[in-house]
């Protein structure tokens, strides 16, 4: 598997772009805020987008799908139930921004789910705490952790929906994971979950470590 990254947006967020070695389907993780960037990105590279797949639904991952749909009108977006919002509409740090749900078609995934993108399966692990839908995607050697595991920390919970005890719970399942895996956050740098587990107090105390 081939992963490109492309850091979007003031907030610096890490939208993954995957696809077989060699291949021109891909499949995108978080699109940032900047759609037309990485459709433009994307054309230029020879790609074609199958799917979006989001980690959580916050703002400054969500709102490069319009963007994207313009490109790819019928692509597939992802994202669990409890991170589409119940309005069309959400406030955070005093401005309003679209929820999920405002989108139109949206494709509910969650735990034991998996979806395939040209031959690449991705499996749902249900991991809230930083949002009550935020979810982590498992695929081959790879986690892609959207804002709850980061390299050397994790992600807040004191935004609306957050829950220290269940991040918490969170990280302790990703700590227990069989095996290492390449951790791709959706913020600042990737890690190991093997480095995590000896450096990353946040995950070490989720361990009772």
């Amino acid at each position: 598997m081939e992963i490109s990254v492309l850091c979007l947006g003031q907030i610096g967020t890490n939208c993954y772009i995957f696809r077989r070695e060699g291949g021109y389907r891909c499949g995108i993780v978080d699109p940032g805020d900047q759609g037309e960037q990485v459709a433009r990105w994307l054309v230029d590279k020879g790609l074609e987008a199958q799917a979006v797949l989001l980690t959580h639904g916050h703002f400054d991952h969500i709102l490069g799908i319009p963007g994207l749909r313009e490109e790819w009108p019928d692509l597939p977006v992802y994202c669990h139930p409890a991170d589409l919002g119940g309005r069309d509409t959400t406030s955070l740090f005093g401005e309003t921004f679209p929820t999920v749900r405002s989108f139109g078609d949206i494709t509910p995934y969650r735990e034991g789910d998996t979806v395939e993108v040209d031959g690449i399966r991705l499996e749902v692990l249900d991991t809230p705490g930083h949002t009550p839908g935020s979810v982590t995607l498992r695929a081959e050697n790879v986690l892609f952790t959207g804002d709850t595991l980061f390299a050397g920390s994790m992600g807040r919970t004191d935004l609306p929906g957050g829950d220290e005890g269940e991040l918490m719970r969170s990280l302790k399942r990703l700590g227990e994971l069989e095996g290492d895996y390449q951790v791709l956050p959706g913020h600042e740098g990737r890690s190991t979950l093997e480095r995590e587990r000896k450096s990353n107090y946040c995950l070490r105390a989720a361990m009772g470590r």
